[in-house]
Order: C-alpha cells, then sequence, then structure tokens
C-alpha cells in the first residue's frame, strides 16, 4: 500500500455483552499474533502492530450512559515477505542452464531457488 492509499473498516451495532466480549478477544489473539485482519463485509484492512505502541483509554459515565474508547496506534514497519515459486526469466528461455561456481557462491545470501524476498511497508 503506497503512502497515499487508505482503507478503512467500520462496525457500529449493538451487540450482547457476550459478543462484545468475543470481539475484545478476538482482537487481542490477533494482537497477541502479530497480524491482525479486520473484516465487515467486503471491506479488509490488515495491520501489523509494531513494537511502540500509542495507548489512549478514556472512560466516562453521564447520567444513565457508559462509555469506554481505546484507540491503539503505531506506525508501520517495513515487513519482510517470502513469496514461493516466483521467478523471473527471459522470453523464450525455456531451458535452464547448469549455475557455474561463482554463481553458486552468490547463491548464498540469496533467497532459495522459488522463493524471493519482498521488503514492503505493511498495510495501515
Amino acid at each position: 500500500m503506497s503512502k497515499d492509499e487508505k482503507s478503512k473498516v467500520t462496525l457500529k451495532k449493538k451487540v450482547g455483552q457476550e459478543e462484545a466480549i468475543v470481539i475484545l478477544e478476538n482482537i487481542l489473539n490477533s494482537f497477541k499474533s502479530g497480524n491482525m485482519l479486520i473484516q465487515n463485509g467486503d471491506e479488509t484492512v490488515t495491520l501489523i502492530p509494531s513494537d511502540e505502541i500509542n495507548v489512549e483509554i478514556k472512560a466516562k459515565t453521564k447520567k444513565l450512559k457508559n462509555k469506554l474508547s481505546m484507540e491503539f496506534s503505531w506506525k508501520a514497519t517495513p515487513v519482510e515477505v517470502e513469496v514461493e515459486n516466483f521467478s523471473v526469466t527471459e522470453a523464450g528461455d525455456n531451458e535452464k542452464s547448469a549455475p557455474d561456481e561463482t554463481a553458486a557462491e552468490d547463491q548464498e545470501s540469496k533467497p532459495e531457488p522459488g522463493k524471493a524476498r519482498i521488503i514492503k511497508k505493511a498495510a495501515q
């Protein structure tokens, strides 16, 4: 996702206390796993929490209404993703030549054949 692209998922509905607990537990579990996939219908946002997170919690009561709001925010960090079966070949080149010894030495610092490493900015 480029710097200018935005994705947003919103959920606003009345649920029972048990369903609210399930939602909070799902958020906690995905936070712990380090990969949060938030969906509502066709809307999807993937978040990857960083090591440093800003937390804001507000609690208030007003007459018969109670409100608790929580906000967690962080800067996206680059993520390394391995892509399987990735290759680049010259058009019309159907045969692979055997690598020479120099190429074999160069392979030590490169990803395994059939895999590529892509550095990308995590989706926010």
